[in-house]
């Protein structure tokens, strides 16, 4: 009777229970031996190319990496590719998105499988994991995404790709440059890139959320994540206006929440104003309830500091 070899067991285990033909003959196991164990139900086959364990569940990782394998051509991109990199605010889409060349026909007859073709993946835009899943990279990603989200969760979903990978503006505009003549959503894409926050990447979607509020409401020379040096150790603040000296923090992460986070924010807002910095926070219960309220309390405050930094008017001479 034909078993699976350890080798085979541990390729499943790593590949989310899929393994190619060619690995599992690696692994020990003649092309007969396959076909019996196919045909006593030890392996199932769902794609040409690729083998299943029947012990393993059917999940979204296996069926990516089932593709991948029977389709080396094949990128996992699209709504797919941002679930895999936990990017927040994706759309309700279970489908897995694949982008192929445009002359290959991946798997065109799976159902809940959707192809888009593109002759444009360049060696940075793609990379293959130990799964055996090759997956767009997070900007790729983000660009791609501007298919299927709106204008709003994009500029989210920049910030969040810009942050993960360490990408700065001119990183992300690279990213387009190839195709921004062809996909008019490429276009979106890249004018949300050109109009975002200047600065560093928001760490989350509130803080995209008041960044763009405050601009909206006239808030100029707004930075995101600018660094303050206190002499023994520095900081970052979420949103900055560094030449009226003042900071917004967004504070909707539970480690502000209770004793020890209050405490510890309110030490750093009097370390901060050793070096002249005053600091405005939008609490939790803020963004929840009355962030549009709160928001206009705070472009206030930034009209008067711009009041206070203009010199006073001078009179005119009477002759």
């Amino acid at each position: 009777m034909t078993y699976l070899p350890v080798d085979a067991h541990r390729l499943f285990a790593r590949q989310h229970g899929v393994a190619t033909l060619q690995q599992l003959e690696a692994a020990g196991l003649t092309r007969h031996q396959i076909e019996t164990l196919r045909s006593n139900g030890a392996l199932a086959q769902n794609i040409r190319g690729a083998y299943r364990s029947p012990s393993a569940p059917v999940t979204e990782l296996m069926r990516c990496t089932e593709i991948c394998l029977a389709h080396s051509e094949a990128v996992i991109g699209g709504p797919t590719a941002g679930r895999l990199h936990d990017f927040r605010l994706l759309p309700a889409d279970r489908r897995v998105h694949i982008t192929a060349p445009r002359n290959s026909h991946p798997i065109t007859t799976q159902p809940g499988v959707v192809t888009f073709h593109s002759d444009t993946v360049r060696p940075a835009d793609a990379h293959r994991r130990r799964d055996g899943i090759r997956v767009m990279s997070p900007g790729r990603t983000a660009m791609d995404l501007a298919r299927f989200v709106t204008n709003h969760t994009l500029r989210s979903v920049i910030e969040q790709a810009m942050h993960d990978s360490d990408l700065d503006e001119v990183d992300m505009l690279l990213i387009g440059t190839d195709f921004v003549q062809r996909r008019p959503w490429v276009r979106c894409f890249m004018e949300a890139v050109g109009s975002r926050v200047a600065g560093g990447p928001a760490e989350s979607h509130a803080e995209v959320v008041v960044g763009e509020g405050l601009a909206r409401r006239g808030v100029l020379r707004l930075v995101r994540q600018h660094p303050l040096d206190l002499g023994d150790h520095s900081i970052r603040f979420d949103l900055a206006v560094p030449e009226l000296n003042w900071a917004i923090e967004v504070d909707v992460f539970p480690t502000h929440q209770g004793t020890a986070g209050a405490l510890a924010d309110r030490r750093r807002d009097i370390a901060a104003a050793r070096f002249g910095w005053s600091v405005t926070r939008i609490s939790r219960a803020d963004h929840e309830r009355r962030l549009s309220g709160r928001l206009d309390e705070i472009a206030a405050i930034h009209h008067e500091l711009r009041s206070r930094q203009r010199p006073p008017e001078q009179g005119k001479f009477v002759g």
